[in-house]
């Protein structure tokens, strides 16, 4: 079996995504948004580690409502283009976002998308709330 797996991946079937492609297209279509101030979008895409979009973000928004709403157009996005990737599989996202220059103020992405399981808020359950 492990022939034929590596085989497919070979040929890019079942193989992993191309890591630097989809964090250069998350970081293009987050870095984009009017609501994004600062902070880099990070994607990790390892048989080891598992799969991951995290970072912490500088959003527009001066209170702990307008950083949520700030956050959502982040999520809404980056699950749009991650999905638009090839060879993406379901990837953990943990986003935290804050004001500028409040660092007190912590938004995370389970706190706006609300996980299906588990304590992390994953692509699958971002496709769902956003009706992707």
């Amino acid at each position: 079996m492990g022939i034929i797996a590596s085989l497919l991946a070979a040929c890019g079937v079942g193989g992993r995504s191309d890591v630097g492609a989809v964090q250069d297209a998350l970081r293009a279509a987050v870095e984009a948004l009017p609501e994004h101030l600062e902070g880099l979008v990070q994607y990790q895409d390892s048989p080891n580690a598992g799969t991951t979009i995290s970072g912490v973000l500088t959003l527009a928004g001066d209170d702990r409502e307008q950083i949520e709403q700030s956050l959502l157009a982040v999520l809404e996005t980056a699950v749009r283009t991650y999905r638009a990737q090839p060879g993406v599989r379901t990837a953990f996202v943990r986003l935290e976002a804050h004001p500028e220059g409040d660092r007190a103020t912590r938004v995370v992405s389970a706190d706006v998308v609300e996980p299906s399981s588990g304590a992390n808020t994953t692509t699958d359950d971002l496709a769902a709330h956003f009706g992707l």
